[in-house]
């Protein structure tokens, strides 16, 4: 997501009213990207004597209930979720509004949305998921890791499993250990199966769309994918950019990426011409043909997506 928050940035004109918004979007996204590095790098150490399974980014539905898990561990003694929180500051559990809130670094007060309530929906939804697909499986129970560096605990309910990213291995055993393995429960390789073969891909809307940007503001022109400077020519099958001097037969492929992922799903072949710069009718319809997209339609009416 932060990658495509950069391609947005950089299409924007710099006096535009959503770049600095959007540069704190940026960065936020960025942030938890590098937080999720770090709880993956630490689950290297976990080393657990039965066999278990780690999956990552696990996209699923019960029809229109769609959800995305960061991390699940299946084991014989129980499936733990692991939900990844980029979330730094001051953190408080309210034990008695039940609220959730964190004061940043100038003192500021944010009431958030809980991520206990989040993690116990992920709970009921995973339970149900493998009920539907009668799946056998042990109990299910969950961790929420802080994966900020700076962030500090206030408050926090003793009796819910939260803690850090240096702390999630030992708070992984620590709930393994509490438990005894299942007599009847699968191998940990056939829950992994079952999931994988279900998986349902997060589809986010196009970016324009998602943060109300009219796509005609958007700077049109190909990329160089090098210095990243909207100055790309056509020279003969081949572009060049009069900026770094960077020579790419398939530049135009990062600004057909950029469309589908600013703008819309779908384009044709005069909307490839105005977005890229491309003049030539012909030519545009010959980069198309070979970006190896998905055609429907004929003619004046065909369009052209990502293949699914």
């Amino acid at each position: 997501m932060w990658e495509c928050v950069r391609l947005l940035i950089e299409r924007l004109p710099s006096g535009h009213t959503q770049q600095e918004y959007l540069k704190k979007e940026f960065h936020r996204y960025e942030a938890g990207w590098q937080g999720e590095k770090r709880l993956h790098a630490k689950m290297a150490e976990f080393h657990w004597p039965e066999p278990y399974e780690i999956l990552w980014d696990i996209g699923l539905r019960l029809g229109d209930w769609k959800v995305q898990i960061d991390g699940l561990l299946v084991t014989p003694r129980c499936l733990i979720i692991i939900s990844s929180k980029n979330i730094s500051g001051k953190i408080h559990f309210d034990a008695v509004t039940t609220e959730f809130y964190r004061f940043n670094n100038e003192g500021e007060k944010m009431v958030m949305d809980d991520p206990l309530v989040q993690l116990a929906k992920h709970t009921r939804f995973l339970e149900l998921w493998l009920k539907k697909r009668k799946v056998k499986h042990p109990p299910i129970d969950g961790v929420v890791v802080f994966t900020p560096r700076h962030c500090e605990f206030i408050a926090k309910p003793v009796n819910k499993h939260i803690c850090k990213t240096y702390q999630v291995v030992e708070k992984i055993y620590e709930i393994l250990e509490s438990m005894e393995p299942a007599a009847d429960s699968p191998k940990p390789s056939k829950i992994r199966k079952a999931i994988e073969a279900n998986i349902y891909p997060y589809e986010r809307p196009p970016l324009c769309e998602y943060y109300r940007i009219e796509p005609r503001d958007l700077m049109t022109g190909v990329k160089c994918v090098e210095c990243r400077k909207i100055a790309v020519e056509r020279l003969y099958k081949i572009w060049r950019c009069t900026v770094c001097g960077h020579r790419d037969p398939l530049a135009h492929k990062l600004t057909l990426q950029e469309y589908f992922n600013l703008i819309s799903h779908e384009i044709d072949n005069k909307e490839f011409r105005r977005f890229s710069g491309v003049t030539s009718i012909y030519a545009a319809s010959r980069m198309l043909t070979e970006s190896n997209l998905t055609k429907t339609g004929a003619n004046k009416n065909r369009k052209y997506q990502i293949q699914s």
